[in-house]
């Protein structure tokens, strides 16, 4: 499946060409559906291709597939697809594949019994052969021939449709092809002298065809049938001897090459029987070779594959686990500073101003106004804002507060006694962020020192004790904030 689908990306004109091949020698297999199948598939890569003959010919044959398998409506409509798909073709090629397809289905036709029917392609038929031969791009003998077969044919659907002066003019123009004086040719003429009870001529020529078909190595079914032709004129004849001496020989022939059919069957299925045993045998050796490779090769790359990835896994260990112990450190000095900060701001003394490592995202809704610049703040509500903050900073910390999951804005603004746009700028102006990420920081900084004393609590028992009201929660912001999840930063301390 692979190596057609790289043919059909490389060459789609080559797979194009072996489907419809393949499409049509099933067909005279006997396998229909196999033919249908790679018919269907050969129309789709046609029309993608937009090659109109290719798609005429896989229609085509769709249509004796449809015919073979007794849906014979079904067929014609594919036969009149395949053929009003080239009518107005001006290519050489396409001219000569309409003119097959003309011949074809006239003669499904005629075996039908759909004589008129048959008559019409046939008229159609002359026309385009007029319209190939007035081009001079084809060989005068391929021109001759498609004459010699069409006009024979036309002459015997005529004198069928009781028109028997049209009848014999065709016949006057076959016999003016040189087609008509070769044993091949003559053969063509057979059903209308046979229809107009001409049957010397019908013994004449095959007596022609005769010697011919007795040059070659086997006697097969066409000689059979040019016998029974023979024999057909002479009952026609009345000269029943005649008749019997050839159904005799008839019968001895067919008896012949029915007994030979099955000697070279019988021979056939003995030498396919002895090859077969030794392909079975060589493959069965070579399977199990393979299979010994394959195995010893598998077994090879999952040695080497699981030593890899056990190197690449300790090695991906060994980083994280430097780089965690790094960010542990910075994350203890850290809050070492902190500590010294807020014990200077118990003793009235500074306080801790260092902002958060990064903005948060909300744990409650914040709806800060818009913030004025800075240059518009006095200096005196500056010193004023920060007095404010440190005694909120202490308040909060003292008391805790940041760990109580119903904190809010209102709940502090109460504290300082400032409206909502005062309370936001004195915060951004003492912590470079928002109430959230200044809330939110201290939380974090408690959910470390939490994962430091308690090593043995849940990420969700910290995460409630911290103030945050869910686990998620909890990992952005400690992701966002440290580089590492909770359970990275536990292990550091193992």
């Amino acid at each position: 499946m692979q190596r057609n689908h790289s043919i059909s990306q490389k060459d789609p004109q080559h797979l194009l060409k072996m489907t419809i091949d393949l499409a049509e020698l099933l067909i005279l297999l006997s396998e229909n559906d196999e033919s249908m199948r790679y018919a269907l598939k050969g129309l789709a890569l046609a029309k993608k291709e937009k090659d109109k003959g290719a798609e005429s010919r896989l229609l085509f044959c769709i249509g004796e597939n449809k015919r073979i398998l007794s849906f014979k409506d079904e067929g014609y409509d594919f036969f009149d697809q395949a053929i009003e798909l080239l009518s107005d073709t001006e290519d050489i090629q396409e001219m000569k594949m309409l003119s097959y397809f003309y011949g074809k289905k006239m003669g499904y036709l005629m075996n039908d019994d759909r004589n008129k029917e048959a008559l019409l392609i046939g008229l159609k038929r002359e026309k385009l052969i007029e319209k190939m031969k007035a081009l001079h791009k084809i060989p005068d003998g391929y021109i001759d021939w498609q004459h010699a077969y069409l006009y024979a044919k036309l002459a015997y659907l005529c004198y069928l449709d009781k028109d028997y002066k049209r009848a014999g003019e065709y016949y006057q123009r076959y016999l003016s092809t040189d087609a008509s004086r070769t044993p091949d040719g003559k053969f063509f003429s057979t059903p209308y002298l046979m229809a107009s009870k001409q049957y010397g001529k019908v013994i004449d020529n095959c007596n022609t065809f005769r010697p011919v078909m007795q040059q070659q190595d086997t006697l097969n079914f066409q000689y059979l049938s040019i016998l029974q032709q023979e024999a057909d004129a002479y009952w026609g004849l009345n000269d029943y001897k005649k008749v019997a001496e050839l159904r005799g020989v008839i019968i001895d022939i067919a008896r012949g090459i029915n007994e030979k059919n099955k000697q070279n069957a019988a021979l056939e299925l003995d030498k396919i029987y002895e090859v077969t045993q030794k392909k079975e045998l060589i493959a069965e050796q070579d399977f199990q070779l393979k299979i010994r490779n394959i195995s010893l090769a598998f077994l090879t790359c999952i040695v080497f594959l699981s030593l890899f990835m056990l190197w690449r896994m300790w090695r991906y260990n060994s980083q994280i686990n430097y780089k965690n112990k790094m960010l542990a450190k910075f994350i203890n000095e850290k809050l070492s500073h902190t500590k010294m900060n807020n014990a200077k701001l118990f003793d009235n003394t500074d306080i801790m101003d260092s902002a958060p490592f990064v903005q948060e995202e909300k744990i409650f809704v914040d709806t800060d106004p818009v913030l004025k610049d800075e240059e518009d703040c006095t200096n005196e509500e500056i010193k004023e804002n920060k007095r404010l903050f440190d005694e909120l900073n202490r308040t909060i910390i003292r008391d805790r507060l940041y760990l109580s999951p119903e904190l809010s804005r209102d709940d502090l603004v109460r504290i300082v006694h400032l409206n909502n746009a005062r309370f936001a700028r004195m915060i951004k102006e003492n912590t470079g962020t928002n109430l959230n990420g200044y809330i939110n920081d201290l939380r974090i900084g408690h959910a470390i020192e939490l994962l430091k004393k308690y090593p043995n609590y849940t990420i969700h028992a910290i995460a409630e004790e911290v103030g945050f009201n869910s686990t998620p929660v909890l990992y952005n912001l400690f992701k966002k904030k440290t580089g590492m999840t909770p359970n990275e930063f536990k292990k550091t301390f193992e």
